[in-house]
């Protein structure tokens, strides 16, 4: 038998390899195992290189963390766009614009009001956004072009520290940022590989868009951008019968002794957590069927307290979470390809970390599964599921 040979631990890896505890080829801007996982690379530490950007050579440090942004970046412009750009140029206007919206008659204002902005040396941010949700969309179209993959981790970086640079100077244009962050959160709805994991982030960049939308509500409805809010405002309306929501829900508040955990409910924080959550989730489920972007009413509007219970792995919140899933079952139908998931697979994972104190509760959620999608927790691949979600939870 040959000796083994010796093996250091690279500690400049990035964090998504790192925390699934595969070894990272250490590539930037994006790793090779994140490439071909289609997923976000992140790094730990504040590494600078050198990399071609849209309008020239651009050094880029690349941050750990969406909200802790780098403080420094140099760009050195250029009269000439590269092939790649103006191949995601011409992506976006003949492809992904139509992709965005299934309403067609927000086509135009995505295919010709933004980009019209975007050229405008202040809003770069948009202009960076713009390509990388463009690379990420030909990417998904192509999964063996690597190029798309990099360029989509890329632009997107670079579109969230612009829109940081933006913002901290106070001069960014209101519709434009709202724009940009939409942009933003449709990114990292379609790349987070796991939605429990991802919950909290979504919660916070939903959450920010609120709050961005609420400060210039007036000016938001009498620019450019009023065709969008009014086809993207949720409304509630009769759920068909066929489509009726859970009433097992309320079960999970009840505070007879008997329930798994009732002690929790004694806290009126928390019990009003849960409430809130089910009621929003009730008003969704109904809205959806008008609108599939009452998706992602529950995001913005779910308490924050919610949103930590779940990140402590209660019993309750994964459930709600789980119904949560099963309805965003319905998007794939009507909705666009950014917020198509397998949502059956990811609620069975959800509902794996509970036990069997809850099965009474899970009736519904089961009814709604597919077959191929039943609790058949002997599966290898559902193991390997298993012990790849163990590592990332157990990460540092």
């Amino acid at each position: 038998m040959p000796p083994i040979r010796p093996h250091h631990k690279s500690r400049k890896g990035c964090k998504t390899c790192k925390q699934r505890k595969v070894k990272c080829d250490e590539e930037h801007p994006i790793c090779k195992n994140c490439t071909k996982r289609g997923i976000e690379c992140i790094w730990n530490n504040v590494n600078t290189l050198r990399h071609d950007s849209v309008l020239g050579t651009s050094t880029l440090a690349v941050s750990s963390s969406p909200g802790n942004l780098p403080s420094t970046v140099s760009t050195r412009t250029s009269s000439s766009f590269d092939v790649l750009t103006l191949e995601l140029i011409h992506h976006y206007a003949t492809i992904t614009s139509f992709s965005l919206s299934v309403d067609p008659s927000l086509a135009s204002v995505w295919k010709t009001v933004v980009p019209k902005h975007a050229f405008a040396p202040e809003n770069r941010f948009l202009l960076y956004a713009i390509l990388a949700i463009s690379a990420l969309h030909a990417y998904r179209a192509d999964p063996t072009a690597d190029r798309y993959a990099v360029a989509a981790s890329t632009y997107h970086w670079q579109a969230k520290t612009e829109l940081h640079k933006a913002q901290t100077g106070g001069k960014a244009d209101t519709g434009l940022v709202f724009i940009t962050l939409s942009l933003l959160a449709m990114y990292q709805f379609a790349t987070s590989s796991l939605v429990f994991l991802s919950a909290n982030y979504w919660n916070i960049t939903v959450q920010g868009i609120t709050c961005e939308v609420a400060k210039v509500w007036p000016q938001l409805r009498e620019g450019v951008l009023r065709p969008v809010l009014d086809i993207t405002a949720p409304t509630t309306i009769s759920t068909p019968l066929e489509e009726s929501f859970s009433s097992s829900l309320s079960a999970l508040l009840n505070t007879a002794h008997s329930s798994p955990d009732s002690d929790e409910l004694h806290d009126v924080s928390v019990y009003a957590a849960y409430k809130e959550s089910i009621h929003i989730l009730q008003i969704s489920w109904k809205a959806l069927f008008q609108n599939w972007s009452a998706s992602c009413l529950w995001w913005a509007t779910a308490p924050d307290r919610f949103f930590r219970l779940l990140a402590e792995g209660k019993p309750r919140a994964l459930i709600i979470l789980a119904h949560y899933c099963v309805m965003m079952k319905q998007v794939p139908r009507n909705g666009p390809w950014w917020a198509e998931k397998q949502w059956g697979i990811e609620a069975v994972r959800i509902l794996s970390r509970l036990d069997a104190r809850w099965t009474p509760s899970l009736e519904w959620l089961s009814s709604q599964l597919d077959e191929d999608q039943a609790l058949h927790f002997a599966d290898n691949d559902f193991m390997n599921w298993l012990s790849e979600v163990a590592s990332l939870l157990n990460a540092p």
